[in-house]
């Protein structure tokens, strides 16, 4: 019987069986690469149809804040009493549409602006008027001095909020003006019930012109004024390096062992300044995708492991042969 010299016939299985193997590992390493090619590209365009969400909730928010102040500016009574300077009848005129409108619409700030640009009357805060707003209010400011309608993002001592301003006039004269605005947490809510994304909006203090409520959550010069979900964002904000962003950005990060799609967009005023960002974090399917990449990896292993077998086999049978 001839001896059978089985480290020859490994050697000569051994060359091909590598060869099988690492054809099998390319061609799978391709795949791999490009299904993360596919994922990156859904996943941006996910990321982004969620802030188009953001910003159309934003916009809408924003009309009807305005809406809410012209209709107002254009009510004789009001104006009648605006005139006067008569704090007790606009306070009496309001109080029952701002407690429904606060309740419904999410009205969090309203109130009424003398003609120098001092708040004469705050709805949300009633015991504080008189004060000067000139040097932080540019909505307010750019409302009274152009006579013209003005909305947007704009930061205050109450907070963050969607904001709409209108001048109040009679016979060409200038009273004043009227402002509502609405709070943002309920749009943020919405977005996030439509879309499972968690979102915050962030606003910096070196960028804000106005000193931030010392109570919100802080985390070097950001400061989150309203989120869906506090402790996540103040966790990411530590975890990860982040600054106010002048361009939609995309990425993934990992936090606490699971992966997030994230995208930061530019926050800016109703004056186009920058004076933050919005943050979107969504969960990824880690797990799945975990398990898709290893069973790859297990089938190129095995490919490798059945070619060699089967070449030592032929080869044996050869050299019996």
């Amino acid at each position: 019987m001839p001896i059978i010299d089985w480290k020859r016939l490994a050697a000569g299985a051994l060359a091909p069986a590598v060869l099988i193997g690492l054809i099998l590992g390319a061609m799978l390493w391709h795949q791999h690469e490009s299904v993360e090619r596919v994922a990156d590209r859904d996943r941006a365009a996910q990321m982004r149809l969620v802030g188009s969400l953001l910003d159309a909730n934003l916009d809408q928010a924003a009309k009807f804040s305005l809406a809410l102040a012209e209709t107002f500016a254009r009510n004789p009574q009001i104006r009648e009493a605006l005139a006067a300077g008569d704090r007790a009848r606009l306070e009496a005129l309001s109080k029952d549409a701002y407690q429904y409108l606060s309740r419904q619409a999410s009205v969090q700030i309203f109130g009424y602006h003398s003609p120098d640009l001092r708040y004469l009357l705050r709805m949300h805060r009633p015991d504080q008027h008189g004060d000067d707003i000139s040097g932080f209010r540019a909505m307010v400011v750019a409302a009274n001095r152009l006579r013209r309608s003005q909305t947007g993002v704009e930061i205050g001592i109450a907070g963050i909020g969607i904001r709409g301003v209108a001048p109040i006039e009679q016979g060409g004269t200038l009273l004043g003006s009227v402002e509502a605005g609405l709070d943002i947490r309920p749009m943020l809510d919405l977005v996030k019930t439509a879309t499972n994304t968690e979102i915050a909006v962030v606003a910096a203090a070196s960028l804000s012109g106005v000193a931030l409520d010392p109570k919100l959550p802080s985390i070097g010069d950001l400061s989150i004024m309203a989120s869906t979900n506090e402790a996540l964002f103040a966790r990411f904000l530590r975890a990860v390096p982040t600054k106010p962003v002048r361009d939609v950005e995309v990425a993934t990060r990992r936090l606490d062992g699971q992966s997030y799609g994230v995208m930061a967009q530019p926050l800016v005023d109703f004056s186009g300044r920058l004076i933050g960002m919005a943050i979107m974090l969504k969960e990824e399917p880690s797990s799945d995708w975990r398990r898709l990449t290893t069973e790859l990896w297990v089938i190129a292993l095995c490919g490798g492991i059945v070619a060699f077998v089967g070449f030592l086999v032929l080869a044996r049978r050869r050299r019996d042969a």
